[in-house]
Order: structure tokens, then sequence, then C-alpha cells
């Protein structure tokens, strides 16, 4: 979504009201699958010479999949967010390109949500997750390998070391 600012840039320091559904393409985060419904962008820009700030309200719902049972996890997702946009930035800089008299608020809008994914999605708080054996969803399946299986211990291969103390 594109925001004409010219009006900003003729008129420094006057702040004006926008409104915008922006669409953020979907994307893997730390090897997980990550899309977002059409965000809903709203807030003000104000020019100040050849440079524009966005200030916005960014919001929307955000799909993934679960850590621990790998099922589909959609949740409301949302931020405040201050951009500045200046002729010749260029991407990975704190600034954002201003071409001509337009602002590309999608990157704007999905780097600040980004940054509010949590670090891990969980369908639920209680979640079962997948069997380590036959990767059943515990959730809605009972396996039967579960049954007289111990929990793995990671540490059992340093139960057989020992430390011998030394008298001196």
């Amino acid at each position: 979504m594109r925001l004409n600012v010219s009006t900003a840039l003729a008129n420094p320091g006057q702040s004006y009201p926008f409104q915008a559904e922006i669409l953020i393409p979907p994307m893997v985060v730390l090897d997980d699958p990550v899309s977002f419904s059409p965000v809903r962008c709203e807030g003000e820009y104000v020019g100040s010479g050849s440079a524009v700030t966005v200030r916005a309200h960014i919001e929307g719902k955000v799909t993934s999949r679960c850590a621990k049972c790998l099922e589909p996890v959609t949740q409301d997702i949302s931020c405040q967010a201050d951009a500045l946009f200046t002729p010749g930035a260029r991407e990975g800089e704190d600034e954002y390109p201003l071409e001509g008299y337009q602002v590309d608020l999608m990157p704007y809008a999905r780097e600040a949500l980004l940054l509010e994914l949590p670090m891990r999605f969980l369908c639920s708080e209680d979640c079962k997750g997948l069997c380590p054996h036959c990767g059943a969803n515990l959730n809605t399946t009972r396996c039967s390998c579960r049954e007289g299986d111990t929990k793995p211990n990671p540490f059992a291969a340093l139960s057989e070391l020992r430390i011998e103390d030394e008298e001196v």
C-alpha cells in the first residue's frame, strides 16, 4: 500500500491522518511459516523538509503453527510504530525510502509486526504436543506406544561418569 505524502512535504509540521489496509506476504520466521490477515494501519504522517514521519497503530491476525503439536494457530497482533521516510534510504537502515511523493507502508508494517511476534506459538498453554515415538498428536489421540515407555532422560549418559574424590 502506497501513501501519497505530497501535501505533508509541501506543508512541513502539519499532520495528516490516514487509514490503510496492507497485505503482507507470507514468510518464514525461525523456520516456521507465518502469514498475516490483511493488516489495518491507522495513524498520521508529518512532513519535515524532504522527509516524512509516520506514526500508526497497526493490527491484524497472524497465523503460524503450534511449537508443540504443529497445528495451525491464529492470534490477534497489534503494535504502535513510528518510522522516518527519507529520499535515498536503503533496505536494512533505520529509515525507509521516500520515492517521489509516495511511501510504501508494507515494509514498515511488516517489520513492526515481526517485532511483536511471540517467541513461539502455542495452540493452548496445556498443549501435550506430539508423541516422540509415533508422532501422534496427543491432544486428539492416545497412542499405544506411549504406555510403558519411560520419559527419555537426556542426561542418562552422565550417570555413567563418576568422579572419585582424591585424597591429597
